[in-house]
């Protein structure tokens, strides 16, 4: 068994990696959209949305990056949270 912390580092891990891949299609492919990429990284487009346009690409990118880690890391250790939750209050 592995223990939350562990599994929502990986799971905030996997989530850097779907960033960067998506933003490398959408940055590269200019005709073509990737489709969900708005849900996708969702995460740091939210931590995006607080800074201006005029911020270099280096720290955008890097709270791209950040913002992935934080959203996928919390939504899988509450989600990994509910479920032992509802686990012990269905054995009771």
């Amino acid at each position: 068994m592995v223990s939350d912390y562990r599994f929502s580092t990986i799971c905030g891990l996997a989530g850097v990696v779907i960033g960067i891949c998506a933003f490398l299609f959408n940055y590269n492919m200019v005709p073509v959209s990737l489709p969900g990429y708005e849900i996708v990284v969702s995460p740091a487009m939210f931590v995006l949305s607080f800074f201006s346009e005029e911020t270099d690409f280096v720290p955008k990118m890097i709270l791209f990056l950040s913002g992935q880690f934080i959203g996928y890391f919390s939504l899988s250790y509450f989600i990994r949270k509910l479920r032992k939750r509802s686990v012990t209050i269905t054995r009771s």
